[in-house]
């Protein structure tokens, strides 16, 4: 009986290798390719991107959809499988493979070309790459829209990404959010009490940061025999199969911290990836659950972990150790300068509480770019305005600003919007759902005991892969719809604890 759905998976398989080999492609561009071979590399992405997407949306797919769609001996997995391909199929075919081929080589010669204006601060040697990009991106999002009955082309990105997300309920967490942020921020960096940062900033060599690197990896028990980390322009994780999650950060040798946090940060993707359940290898089911869940997994790893009192209490010590540079600085001083407040340029170097607010610039920018509200070439001026009017900072150049991050530069619109969401979700699986079933968590990490916490997590989250949608594993995971609440009750405590408000 289930003939059409055997056959539908081994069509799915072959997509899902050679999607792999370009992952593998995307971790080599990334890490170690030589620069003379990205003209060889865009051609390779565009067959790759080619190829993957005459599978997608060919009448032999598309014949066992229909027909698996009728059997009625499936299990709910393999139903669940079905519909997500058939969900994906969907929107495949909207897209013309001339436009599918387009979009891997100029995205791909947009980032190449990104890396050289950002080390040079000048962004109009990028900027009619990148204009060239978001056209193509507009195109494939309005033929989106029209296949999904969107009016609006922006809302169908965000849909293709998160289902179950739009517009309005962004516009409502973000806008929450921002009343809540922006005061308070204000009000923390006002505060009597201020920390000393200067040591921060003092000098450590990279192989000593890798060495703290890889020993926090280890604690959060990242597996090295099913992945490795490795230095890049902009850290991420990429998954190259179901056992080879490669791990990256960047090094500065003045700023550890931002080494260490990526590191977490990156971990918390990794063991999303290196966690499913593997009995679903190859199929849908045990995928990706979007950018607004996934960042909530590297998230609770970044600040609920390794920016928790309990994980130095435990770590300390070791740290100290390992750089060899803070043993006149003791712990409670190390620990405020570390989660302190403080608004800056840089989102990925920017502190717990104002994180947010970066994500929802690039979220407003986004959605005026696509709203034809604003041009590409005013990219620069628009993004310097919104960090002065809501964090206070003068941005001193673009390669500080609209050029600190790649997702513009590559196939990454439409995503922003899901690390702010992320912290969201984060603290409200942590709140009720963490916390409700190992009460005592906090304290396995002050032992340093990760394993409870890693099975958790596991157990709960990363081994339901793409079961649910993102909204709806929220809700079965904690009992009730998202809401902004945890994530405000969560930040307000932290903070005015640390500032004495």
């Amino acid at each position: 009986m289930k003939f059409a759905y055997k056959y539908l998976l081994e069509k799915y398989k072959e997509i899902y290798t050679i999607s792999s080999i370009s992952s593998l492609l995307y971790w080599d561009m990334n890490t170690y390719m030589p620069s003379s071979a990205l003209e060889h590399r865009t051609n390779q992405f565009n067959w790759l991107q080619q190829t993957i997407h005459k599978k997608w949306t060919s009448k032999k797919m598309i014949s066992l959809i229909n027909q698996s769609e009728k059997d009625s001996t499936l299990n709910n997995v393999e139903k669940r499988n079905v519909f997500l391909l058939k969900r994906a199929v969907e929107e495949k075919i909207a897209l013309p493979i001339e436009l599918v081929g387009q979009l891997a080589i100029q995205s791909n010669k947009t980032l190449e070309i990104w890396k050289i204006a950002k080390k040079k601060n000048n962004f109009s040697i990028v900027q009619a790459d990148l204009k060239k990009l978001f056209e193509l991106e507009v195109e494939k999002a309005t033929l989106l829209s029209e296949v999904k009955g969107l009016s609006d082309p922006y809302e169908a990105l965000v849909d293709i990404r998160d289902p179950g997300f739009t517009i309005e309920k962004l516009n409502n967490f973000f806008s929450e959010t921002k009343r809540f942020l922006i005061p308070f921020v204000e009000k923390c960096t006002r505060a009597e009490k201020q920390p000393n940062k200067t040591f921060l900033t003092r000098f450590i060599p990279q192989q000593k940061q890798e060495n703290v690197v890889n020993e926090l990896v280890k604690f959060l028990e990242y597996d090295f025999q099913a992945g490795r980390v490795d230095e890049v322009e902009h850290p991420l994780t990429i998954a190259c199969g179901p056992k080879d999650v490669r791990l990256t950060v960047k090094y500065k040798e003045n700023e550890i911290m931002k080494a260490l946090l990526a590191g977490s940060h990156e971990c918390g993707h990794s063991l999303h990836a290196q966690q499913r359940n593997p009995e679903w290898i190859g199929q849908p089911v045990n995928g990706y659950t979007g950018p607004s869940f996934g960042e909530s997994q590297s998230r609770i790893l970044e600040n609920h972990v390794t920016l928790s009192p309990e994980f130095w209490n435990y770590y300390y010590p070791k740290f100290k150790s390992q750089t060899g540079v803070f043993n006149d600085i003791n712990q409670e001083e190390f620990y405020f300068a570390i989660n302190t407040t403080q608004p800056g340029p840089s989102r990925i170097g920017s502190d717990e509480l104002t994180y947010a607010i970066h994500i929802i610039i690039r979220f407003e920018l986004e959605q005026a770019l696509y709203a034809g509200k604003l041009e590409v070439a005013d990219l620069p001026q628009e993004w310097n305005k919104k960090y002065e009017q809501y964090l206070g900072v003068k941005v001193e150049s673009d390669t500080q600003g609209v050029m600190q991050d790649l997702h513009w530069y590559s196939q990454y619109w439409g995503y922003f919007y899901g690390y702010a969401m992320g912290d969201i979700i984060a603290a409200q699986l942590i709140n009720r759902g963490l916390t409700r079933d190992l009460p005592e968590w906090h304290e396995k990490i002050n032992t340093g005991k990760f394993t409870p916490i890693r099975q958790w997590l596991a157990n709960n989250i990363h081994s339901k892969g793409v079961l649910y949608d993102g909204l709806d594993m929220v809700k079965e995971i904690t009992g009730e719809p998202l809401t902004v609440r945890y994530f405000i009750h969560y930040l307000e405590n932290k903070y005015s604890e640390l500032y004495e408000l």
